[in-house]
């Protein structure tokens, strides 16, 4: 028997209740939001293996000292002036940086307003409050929601953690050596290494040029993105998936509060904890994280975020003082060693390859420095301490 109209409207209404009931409530556990700064530990340094030292070959001889001269002081000076002199262009270098860093920084805080604030946090919460009830339709509309991410974007990820691993994981970096080259390779991924962490540092530096333009451009985006899925639920849940838990969420989660502050987000942790290798290695002394960002943070890439304007500066000066100048330092010094490093190799490479010259090198080299009469001691030659009495003539 068919249902009147008034019948099936009851249904559907009846059908709507018990399927809310049956979705998520508001999360136990909220999502994380950008934690407030802590006391920073340094950067750790490093410090390369040295191969072990060769041997000089025993002699049954006392020789007088080797004959000849030797260049190497005046290379090693060389060496400490060329260093000296790049260092003092990387300082000047590093403190128009820092000039150009704190002319930004005094435009944004004119622009990061108390009321331009205000009105972000407005916009932020209604985002929060309409993904909040996005997460709930989508979930019930698609429960295996979190298989598809796994499954369609979560093997992604994984297959370019894969990849940095074989290129550059910095934790096994070897514990000895067996000859120079293999301290030139050690320092040719350490100066990777520390390129790859003030990039990190500089690029989060730059995210805070402009806050108040950077987080209200991030609102309107995703109040166009929640409109955009709100349309596709139902007919593509499956890119509804995608642009839910992939761009919308982790940017605005982004560009949240600090987790000390009054507002707390709808959205459960459960919506952003899959990709479970995907994990990064974060470093939020200072707030933001200046650490090896997940993929997923990388997709977005750095953020501003909400913080109370009081504090923008101090966010800006402990980001410069606790990471910005330590890690351009520590790059600074690795490139400084390697440089100083790949002397020393040329100075071997040039000693080792005199052989090559053969005998008219000898003859040039060697021959001259023998002197023309030889005065014997037994079986030894004379010694080059003054201090010791004159050698005995051998008997004729």
């Amino acid at each position: 028997m068919s249902c009147s109209p008034e019948v099936h409207s009851e249904n559907m209404v009846m059908t709507e209740n018990r399927r809310q009931q049956d979705c998520p409530p508001a999360p136990d556990t909220p999502a994380d939001q950008p934690p407030t700064g802590t006391k920073c530990d340094p950067i750790p340094t490093t410090k390369a293996p040295e191969p072990e030292v060769p041997k000089p070959c025993d002699v049954d001889c006392e020789c007088p000292k080797t004959p000849g001269s030797n260049p190497t002081c005046i290379d090693d000076l060389i060496t400490k002036y060329n260093n000296e002199i790049a260092a003092a262009d990387s300082a000047k270098a590093f403190k128009a940086d820092l000039d150009a860093v704190l002319a930004k920084a005094k435009a944004a805080d004119q622009a990061y307003t108390r009321d331009k604030y205000t009105a972000l946090v407005k916009a932020w919460v209604e985002n929060d409050d309409r993904i909040a009830d996005l997460i709930r339709r989508l979930v019930c509309g698609l429960p295996c929601w979190k298989c598809l991410i796994e499954c369609y974007v979560c093997q992604v990820l994984d297959e370019m953690r894969v990849a940095e691993e074989y290129l550059w994981s910095d934790t096994a970096m070897p514990a000895s050596v067996r000859n120079i080259y293999d301290v030139q390779y050690w320092y040719t991924r350490d100066v990777a290494a520390k390129d790859r962490q003030f990039q990190r540092i500089k690029a989060v530096l730059g995210a805070w040029d402009n806050p108040a333009a950077t987080i209200d451009a991030a609102n309107k985006a995703n109040k166009t993105l929640i409109d955009a899925i709100g349309t596709s639920l139902g007919s593509e849940n499956g890119k509804a998936a995608y642009d839910l838990f992939i761009k919308l969420v982790p940017l605005h989660l982004a560009i949240a509060p600090p987790s000390d502050s009054k507002w707390k987000t709808k959205i459960g942790k459960e919506y952003t904890t899959f990709c479970k290798c995907d994990v990064g290695k974060p470093d939020n002394c200072c707030g933001p994280d200046v650490g090896v960002l997940s993929f997923r943070q990388r997709l977005i890439g750095p953020q501003p975020y909400l913080v109370d304007p009081k504090d923008f500066f101090k966010l800006i000066c402990c980001l410069v003082e606790q990471r910005y100048a330590p890690a351009k330092d520590a790059l600074a010094k690795a490139n400084a060693e390697a440089s100083t490093l790949a002397d020393r190799i040329k100075g071997y490479v040039t000693s080792a390859g005199r052989v090559a010259g053969g005998l008219a090198w000898a003859d040039k080299v060697i021959r001259p420095a023998i002197p023309a009469s030889i005065v014997c001691c037994d079986e030894k030659l004379p010694s080059d301490d003054p201090s010791q009495s004159s050698p005995k003539q051998s008997a004729m």
